[in-house]
């Protein structure tokens, strides 16, 4: 069922779970993610209260309090975009109905075009550890002793970088590097990544909850993320190399209060 829309001029993408107009975006969890999924498949129709936990909640038991609570972040995060039009209404004791006449499924060969290019990438991944695995092993030590001090460099340079760079973000910018504006919990985040670079859900998701209007900057080489932000409130910064999983730990736990 899996597919990506486009509501009014607000573009929805399932696989990344986020909500985009121009720089503006907002990230869903995979549950509001799922719930917004089936009521656009749906869309002017009512789905019962059962049929969105089935699908938003596979295989677990969940009560009509925890569906109430996520279709009002829903709201909230298409609220975002459409401050006077609520899509979603409730249909008492029964379920949930999205109403619009503008919701606009993207074409198949869109979705195929970014199945091509994750395979393309994948593909590239696996020669690459091919290649590195057949090095002699002191070869190996050297290149990882290069790669650390690389991006140890790179991220000093970036911590320095991002302390004195002006408010005005935008004007600044590389046109190899995109910029993305989060707002979450009464914050604003501005994210700043190589344009060929695609954050996973759960990160954009664990930077949007950060409670500061930070400006960030992520980069990914081989298997670590480089990670530098900077609070412009406090006039201070941090800049981490870690692995996928270090750096999701890392996040949750509230990167703001962490390390100075």
């Amino acid at each position: 069922m899996r597919n990506d829309f486009k509501i009014k001029n607000i573009n929805f993408c399932c696989k990344r779970g986020t909500l985009s107009q121009g720089n503006k975006q907002q990230i869903l969890s995979f549950t509001e993610t799922k719930l917004l999924e089936l009521l656009l498949n749906e869309v002017n129709e009512i789905v019962l209260k059962e049929t969105l936990k089935e699908f938003a909640w596979q295989h677990t038991v969940v009560t009509d309090s925890s569906l109430t609570k996520s279709i009002a972040k829903l709201r909230k995060a298409l609220a975002f975009f459409l401050e006077d039009e609520e899509l979603i209404i409730t249909i008492p004791r029964v379920g949930y109905k999205l109403v619009s006449n503008d919701v606009t499924p993207i074409a198949e060969m869109d979705n195929l075009t970014d199945l091509e290019e994750c395979l393309a990438t994948e593909d590239s991944l696996i020669q690459a550890t091919e290649s590195t695995s057949e090095q002699p092993s002191v070869m190996s030590l050297r290149n990882k002793i290069l790669f650390v001090l690389s991006v140890l460099l790179i991220g000093g340079s970036l911590f320095n970088f991002l302390r004195f760079l002006p408010s005005d973000n935008e004007r600044y910018i590389d046109d190899s590097y995109h910029l993305t504006e989060l707002s979450s919990n009464g914050f604003t985040h501005k994210v700043i990544t190589p344009k060929n670079m695609e954050l996973p859900q759960e990160i954009s998701y664990l930077l949007s909850q950060q409670k500061c209007d930070c400006l960030f900057f992520v980069d990914k080489i081989s298997d670590h993320f480089n990670i530098s932000y900077f609070d412009p409130e406090k006039s201070q910064g941090v800049s981490l190399i870690l692995d996928e999983k270090s750096l999701a730990e890392k996040l949750g736990s509230n990167l703001h209060q962490g390390d100075k």
